[in-house]
């Protein structure tokens, strides 16, 4: 060999280890889980307040939460951040796009709750109703409420909720547009006798406690700290979406779309009346979804999947348009 070909050899050796190693450094960075909290409400004075019961305030509350939870899970080597830091106002769409541009892998939004008659208790989980959003939600959820009902409060669940223009809330529908799995956790009712007895015994670091191991659980589960959740396509929706729930207007139909990559299907501004779907000699289900595929399920295992979109008045509208794979994956098939 030439000292000339030699030479080459030896440079392209050194371009090989250093590009390993820029792989290897910045490649397991990339990778880190990255979670994004975002305290709920916000904003100077009573207005950005949310629920307010001496000497409670919400916005107050989900602040504390988010914070300590935020130096738990960056104790445990989880990259963490706030979509606010101090007492500031935020669209649903600007926290959603803040969580996006630090390529969060899940975005986590800190509530409390309170009722018109002051007779709920419990505490419950809000999810996306879409596929892998659906899974990931209701992974991570259920891992919090284990801890939460562990504190002594109900557990009301981990569950899903359709609106106008596709998920109900916001902050789930604008997060999973974005492609972020989502999820609201209400922590129990500030206005209860039973939820707040539980509140001031236990304290707010209890809650944020529990919040932060059932995070810590849910990431260890999927491969710890330096591992990723798959990405899943966004959930497009039809232009003119309302921001939130309580939004004055009426929102264009959704566009359906499940996270397989297939074409979106539009839904009709007044879904047809429920006709059912037919049975086998056992009484399973047969199920036809919108591509054509066929899928059979249990009474009990039916029964569970219509309670996921139990607040449309028509569950097997929205049901026909989801992929036969992500239900199986809803009931853990």
């Amino acid at each position: 060999m030439t000292l000339y070909n030699r030479k080459i050899l030896t440079d392209i050796i050194k371009t090989a280890v250093v590009c390993f190693f820029i792989t290897l450094v910045f490649g397991v960075k990339a990778q880190a889980m990255t979670i994004v909290l975002d305290p709920g409400h916000g904003g100077i004075g009573t207005s950005g307040a949310g629920a307010i019961y001496p000497p409670y305030m919400e916005k107050a509350l989900n602040m504390a939460i988010a914070s300590q939870v935020k130096s738990e899970l960056e104790g445990a080597g989880i990259t963490t951040y706030l979509t606010r830091s101090g007492d500031a106002s935020l669209t649903l769409d600007q926290r959603a796009a803040y969580a996006k541009s630090v390529n969060a892998d899940l975005l986590i939004s800190i509530h409390f709750n309170s009722s018109g008659g002051h007779n709920l208790n419990g505490s419950e989980i809000w999810t996306s109703l879409y596929g892998t959003y659906y899974t990931t939600g209701y992974a991570v959820g259920s891992n919090i409420m284990q801890q939460l009902t562990g504190l002594g409060f109900m557990s009301k669940g981990v569950k899903t909720k359709l609106g106008n223009s596709g998920d109900y809330y916001g902050i789930i529908r604008y997060g999973v547009g974005l492609g972020i799995p989502t999820i609201i956790v209400e922590h129990c009712f500030m206005d209860n006798a039973i939820d707040r007895a539980i509140l001031d015994s236990k304290g707010v670091s209890a809650l944020a406690h529990a919040d932060a191991t059932g995070i810590i659980n849910y990431v260890n589960s999927v491969g710890g700290a330096g591992s990723t959740i798959e990405k899943s396509n966004p959930i497009a929706l039809e232009a003119g979406a309302t921001s939130n729930g309580n939004t004055a207007g009426v929102a264009a139909p959704p566009t359906i779309k499940a996270n397989t990559g297939a074409a979106a299907s539009t839904a009709s501004s007044a879904p047809a009346a429920s006709s059912g779907f037919p049975k086998d000699a056992s009484g399973n289900i047969i199920f036809t979804d919108k591509n054509g595929t066929t899928g059979t399920f249990t009474q009990d295992e039916w029964n569970r999947l219509l309670g996921n979109w139990a607040y449309t008045g028509n569950p097997e509208y929205y049901i026909r348009q989801v992929p036969v794979g992500d239900l199986n994956a809803m009931i853990g098939k």
